[in-house]
């Protein structure tokens, strides 16, 4: 159940990962800089092969490590999406 759990998580932070580099890219045209977020596409791409690696049938021995793993990446891909996408001053001024 828990081996699931993880398994959905990682699911829905990969594709909400991957959906942030792109709108930060659509966001950011010109294209100036489209390795600024790759961290963040490269992140969702291993957040979406986690769960194949882990498979469903965790030992009870093996759930805090995994869920280590899982969390820290979820962790990294939700600071990734916030640098991405917030809006700088000198951003915010060119908008105007």
């Amino acid at each position: 159940m828990i081996g699931d759990l993880l398994d959905y998580a990682c699911w829905l932070a990969a594709l909400v990962s991957i959906g942030a580099y792109v709108a930060s890219l659509m966001r950011n045209r010109p294209y100036f800089r489209p390795f600024n977020s790759l961290g963040l596409l490269l992140t969702g791409a291993a957040l979406l092969g986690l769960p194949t690696v882990i498979g469903s049938d965790l030992p009870d021995s093996a759930v805090p490590h995994t869920a280590y793993v899982v969390l820290t990446l979820i962790a990294a891909a939700a600071f990734q999406t916030y640098s991405a996408l917030r809006r700088r001053k000198a951003r915010a001024a060119e908008a105007k």
